[in-house]
């Protein structure tokens, strides 16, 4: 790049390194490498990593270096500045700058939100003793390893996709764990009943106790937690207490700054807030009211901004039905749409007890509306593409949960949006 380019660059501000900043540089890289001025500003101590393999990490099945994707020497080497270690306290708005923690002052043409999201709270008391801590970061996996060299038992509050695999990890290291979820079954939001008592045997097997129907009220223990308890008065002992009960968008910067919006910070489909030099990526924006927890709508943000920073092209982001793909310390679980059946429903069920499978799809109007695969799910892809294109399926629904080769292939089903059993 001469002198030349560089002059004419725009700033662009990224604040945030979780895994939609990561790959936001991808994608502006990918359009126009030479464009931006780019800087990166996040407050962990490492480059861009795979949040999704903190679970691997903590079992021991990975390594916290295998799952780092953007070590701090490839920014400089793809021509960014990266602040690691660094918390942004203020957006100053008029003058198009930030300040940090560290008293540095960064300027930008144009700034990018990608703070992401937080555990959220917990209405339970004594949350500050030591041993009480979320599972998001790779600091929370080395402080929950550090304390498991002595750790005799832990709880997880929690008991969706993350609180699964916590409990998971740390039943590997030989922990005693007791997960607690107020739901009635694990993964309530992706899982009907029948399949989350599915998931909780296979869970079981591997070490994990579980109370459900059931709510922390209190952690107990002098400075360091030592036992928490209960809804029903129970007190289970515990030396750590991890909290995996959602998250909250960390948008509160944004809104500090007087961006607007509920919960996250708003955005248009062009991924733009009410401030036209500002822009919203990932867990801490709300788009339409819905806020963001799956990694492929945050890819899609990605894509639409990249778009319009990069190329001038308004590509609109669509809140389109995402397809929960989970792999749940070795179980294969898959979730589109609807996932409880209710009398508006068509219900078809297959199961086999002895291989712990089992097969749901949910109808209206001769059209798949739903779909919940437990320990196989092999053509998963193939039913969400019928539900995504509203293809009427109009005979021999058992034979439909056979699979693939039993049906039409998508393309013609599409084409005509009829699709027959064989």
């Amino acid at each position: 790049m001469n002198n030349n380019q560089a002059s004419t660059q725009q700033k662009l501000l990224i604040v945030g390194n979780g895994m939609a900043a990561g790959r936001m540089v991808d994608e502006l890289i990918a359009r126009d490498p030479h464009r931006f001025s780019i800087t990166v500003i996040g407050d962990e101590p490492h480059g861009s990593y795979n949040r999704i393999m903190l679970s691997p990490v903590l079992s021991g099945e990975s390594t916290a270096l295998s799952i780092i994707q953007k070590p701090a020497a490839w920014y400089a080497e793809n021509g960014m500045r990266f602040l690691a270690g660094v918390k942004v306290v203020r957006i100053n708005r008029a003058q198009k700058t930030v300040d940090c923690d560290n008293g540095e002052q960064v300027e930008y043409d144009h700034l990018i939100m990608a703070t992401g999201s937080r555990p959220a709270r917990i209405p339970a008391k004594n949350q500050d003793l030591t041993g009480v801590m979320a599972f998001r970061t790779l600091d929370d996996v080395d402080t929950i390893l550090a304390l498991g060299e002595t750790a005799k038992h832990a709880i997880v509050i929690g008991g969706g996709l993350l609180g699964l695999e916590a409990a998971y990890g740390m039943a590997v290291r030989g922990i005693d764990v007791t997960l607690v979820h107020r739901s009635g079954w694990l993964l309530n939001r992706q899982l009907d009943s029948a399949s989350g008592a599915l998931l909780e045997q296979v869970m079981a097997h591997k070490g994990v106790r579980f109370r459900l129907s059931r709510e922390v009220v209190s952690f107990n223990g002098n400075r360091r937690v030592e036992s928490a308890t209960l809804t029903g008065g129970e007190t289970l002992p515990c030396d750590i207490a991890v909290i995996a009960t959602g998250i909250t968008p960390n948008a509160e910067l944004g809104f500090e700054a007087g961006l607007e919006g509920k919960r996250g910070i708003e955005v248009n489909d062009y991924l733009a807030t009410s401030d036209p030099a500002i822009s919203a990526i990932g867990e801490c924006s709300e788009h339409n009211g819905e806020t963001f927890g799956l990694v492929e709508p945050i890819w899609q943000h990605c894509t639409s901004l990249a778009d319009r920073l990069a190329l001038n092209v308004r590509t609109a982001y669509k809140n389109m039905p995402v397809a929960t793909k989970l792999k749940v310390s070795g179980v294969q679980v898959f979730s589109a749409g609807d996932w409880l059946t209710t009398d508006q429903h068509r219900e078809v069920v297959y199961q086999d007890v002895a291989r712990n499978i089992y097969r749901k799809l949910l109808l209206k109007n001769n059209r798949i509306v739903g779909i919940v695969f437990f320990g196989d799910v092999r053509d998963g892809q193939y039913f969400f593409e019928l539900m995504e294109h509203g293809v009427v399926v109009t005979q021999a629904l058992p034979q439909l949960l056979m699979g693939r080769a039993f049906c039409s292939e998508v393309p013609q089903a599409a084409a005509s949006k009829e699709v027959a059993a064989a």
